[in-house]
């Protein structure tokens, strides 16, 4: 800063005025306490007399070095938000989505394996000429599929549990309940029903018409199949069977005169039952 040689006293707002009765430096030699402005001196001053504090003479700076990295072993330390935190191996949850992701894909590839298959929309009926329908993804695991004049069903769950009910009211094995305590497959009134929202609990099912009625298939978009009741002494059973995400229906014959028991039998049922709660020591 430049100091004049006779700076006014008479104004008062000045902030940077000389307090009268200060004695003047000269210029040259102007210096403050944080700012040291090297004075037009003849004689050279040394570095080591320069402000210790801050200097306007530009300093040699060092070229930046890259940063190091950091291996594999090292964990950040502290808290860590986001992505950026290492998924452990040992991650209960992060071992389930990789096994329920690495299933898909599986489910995936075996539908893709399959003989095309016309769907519900393309047929009116399952018989011994049109045997098998194929449901969508998403017609298969949406609603409720609805079978009426269904004179008995039954079914088997991925994990083998196996039972059968009549319209009447007998029951027979065990039953596969939701986590909605309702029942897969089971019967409203005299309707059997599939409970599609669980569809990946269920195997296979069979439903068995013994009246003189067409047994009718809806689902919950409101397409619907017919199957015909039996003629000259052969009865069609309707199975439902999941493969992948998907369920197939397939018209299959077997003698009228066959009781529960032998078509049963003649599709691999065989039904579980339940241990009494005395078995388990209770």
């Amino acid at each position: 800063m430049n100091v004049p040689a006779n700076p006014r006293t008479d104004l008062p707002f000045l902030r940077r005025r000389i307090k009268p009765g200060r004695t003047q430096d000269a210029p040259g030699a102007a210096a403050t306490a944080g700012l040291s402005v090297p004075a037009r001196a003849t004689a050279p001053s040394s570095p080591a007399a320069s402000s210790p504090s801050l200097t306007l003479r530009p300093q040699a700076t060092q070229a930046p070095q890259p940063p190091a990295r950091s291996t594999g072993a090292q964990r950040p330390a502290g808290l860590v938000l986001g992505g950026a935190a290492p998924v452990l191996a040992t991650d209960g949850r992060a071992q389930m989505l990789a096994a329920q992701r690495e299933k898909a894909q599986n489910e995936d590839h075996e539908v893709q394996l399959l003989f095309p298959a016309p769907g519900i929309a393309e047929l009116y009926e399952l018989n011994l000429a049109q045997r098998v329908l194929r449901l969508s993804a998403l017609e298969s695991a949406v609603g409720t599929m609805v079978v009426s004049g269904c004179s008995a069903v039954a079914w088997e769950s991925v994990r083998r549990v196996t039972g059968g009910a009549t319209a009447d009211g007998h029951k027979a094995g065990t039953p596969v309940m939701t986590a909605g305590n309702r029942e897969l497959v089971g019967y409203h009134g005299k309707d059997a029903l599939i409970s599609l929202r669980h569809v990946r609990e269920l195997r296979r099912a069979i439903f068995i018409n013994r009246s003189s009625a067409a047994m009718g298939v809806r689902l919950l978009s409101g397409e619907s199949i017919a199957v015909p009741p039996a003629t000259n002494g052969t009865q069609i059973v309707l199975l439902v069977h999941r493969i992948g995400n998907v369920l197939e229906l397939r018209a299959e014959p077997v003698p009228h005169d066959w009781p529960d028991i032998e078509v049963w039998a003649e599709f691999d049922f065989s039904m579980t039952h339940r241990a009494p709660a005395s078995a388990y020591g209770r």
